[in-house]
């Protein structure tokens, strides 16, 4: 089978998401979908734009399912399709990771406690999030 470890990796990582209920993803599409809404110049194309935010959310949406999806795309001759889908499922919720360590840095109360509990709550999906960045990087 073609991108047999890419695949497993996906499955694994895909299976963690589903078990620890990932969707952090959709939180970042919708506050990126209410900034460009604010943009006054943007009226005319944002019917497009919405559509376009509707669909990676959806795939956001389905976190653990999507990087499952795009393992089995991998090995079905799909291969950059597959690195799509895998990417937009994963990606945004490396942002939204991101957006998080920044959010704690900047509130700055109770930061030890805060950052212990982060750290407990958020381990189990920043390791399936990695184990999609490195599968997606060794698919051919």
């Amino acid at each position: 089978m073609r991108n047999r470890d890419p695949f497993l990796l996906c499955l694994i990582a895909g299976l963690i998401l589903i078990a620890v209920g990932y969707n952090e993803g959709t939180e970042t599409i919708v506050l990126i979908y209410n900034f460009l809404n604010a943009i006054p110049a943007l009226d005319p194309i944002f019917p497009v734009i919405a559509v376009i935010l509707f669909i990676l959310w959806v795939i956001a949406w389905l976190g653990g399912v999507a990087i499952i999806l795009g393992g089995v795309l991998l090995t079905i001759r799909h291969v950059r399709l597959g690195k799509w889908i895998i990417a937009i499922a994963a990606g945004f919720g490396i942002i939204s990771l991101a957006l998080v360590i920044f959010w704690v840095l900047w509130t700055a109360g109770l930061v030890g406690l805060l950052v212990l509990t982060w750290l407990i709550m958020h381990t189990a999906w920043a390791f399936a999030l990695i184990l999609t960045v490195v599968a997606r990087h060794i698919a051919k």
